[in-house]
């Protein structure tokens, strides 16, 4: 075992269990590549610190035996072993992240509201990682993550699916956002039956949250008027603050750049919002810089509640 390990630093430990499975101080200190003389003041040194004898040491030519004391700590130090060793992969893993890259798949409104803030925390920790960013809606993020060309994927619907494991989801509420001079952004909740008659930028009918909006609004009798839609929410939001029309979004990050928008909370929605969802591919060992990502994910995740 080399000695640059969490376990080659314990000498006494890693002593007493060469000896204890050869049989031998001599044969430890061959396997130890250290003078037999060594060996022995190890174990000496362990015994008094532990205050009993580990080895019977009248066996002549047979070897040495270990004494009740020597079985439990044997024992004992197979389960310290394999701790030791998992924590030498945690901290080898965590010194890769120095070097490591990660690749990301995310919805676009999150690329503008959330990650910015995460990554700039993940580079100032760790200087020499670098990222990769595709910036795909979440069908295209979940076959990315079958295909092994990302290993993070962030957004909204991910399917229900065995081979996808969700690290961390958030449910957050639904706003109108305003321009700031709009009579509405003073007000803090408002009904869907509030909007009717406004001027509304919409997501397109390639955003699922269209047909939640259009069926919800028929539902309700809401008549607006669609002055624009867009497959961009960053752009939606821009077009709401210069002033065009109200928007309909999920939930608030904002991290970087604090628009000059309104968010006024929607009640009485006949749906809820779809969850951000944190996923991986279940069954693939993870790469410390996504483990990281992760519990990071989950912590900005405990910040934000709507």
């Amino acid at each position: 075992m080399p000695s640059s390990t969490i376990l080659g630093r314990l000498p006494g430990l890693r002593h007493f269990i060469e000896v204890a499975q050869q049989g031998s101080f001599r044969a430890a200190a061959d396997r130890l590549h250290v003078a037999p003389s060594a060996v022995s003041k190890q174990i000496k040194n362990l015994e008094l610190a532990l205050d009993v004898e580990l080895f019977r040491r009248d066996r002549g030519r047979g070897g040495l035996e270990l004494t009740e004391a020597g079985d439990i700590l044997l024992f004992r130090c197979a389960s310290v072993v394999n701790e030791l060793t998992i924590a030498q992969d945690e901290i080898d893993q965590l010194q890769g992240m120095q070097r490591g890259h990660l690749r990301l798949g995310v919805n676009e409104v999150l690329a503008s509201d959330l990650l910015p803030g995460i990554l700039r925390d993940m580079k100032y920790n760790h200087p020499g990682l670098n990222f990769s960013i595709k910036v795909e809606n979440t069908r295209e993020i979940v076959q990315r993550l079958q295909e092994g060309d990302i290993d993070i994927g962030l957004g909204y619907n991910f399917p229900s699916s065995p081979e996808i494991e969700t690290l961390a989801t958030l449910r957050r509420r639904t706003y109108a956002i305003t321009s700031l001079d709009h009579p509405m952004a003073q007000l803090r909740k408002v009904r869907l039956t509030d909007l009717d008659g406004e001027q509304v930028i919409f997501p397109d009918e390639s955003i699922a949250m269209r047909q939640l909006l259009t069926e919800a609004m028929a539902q309700a009798g809401v008549s607006v008027h669609e002055v624009m839609n867009t497959n961009s929410f960053t752009l939606l939001r821009q077009m709401v603050e210069s002033g065009i029309g109200i928007g309909i979004v999920f939930g608030r990050f904002l991290q970087i750049r604090r628009e000059r928008i309104s968010f006024v909370e929607l009640q009485d929605l006949p749906f809820e919002s779809p969850p951000v969802a944190c996923c991986r591919m279940a069954g693939r060992t993870p790469t410390a810089s996504s483990v990281a990502f992760g519990a990071a994910i989950r912590t900005i995740f405990v910040q934000y509640g709507g």
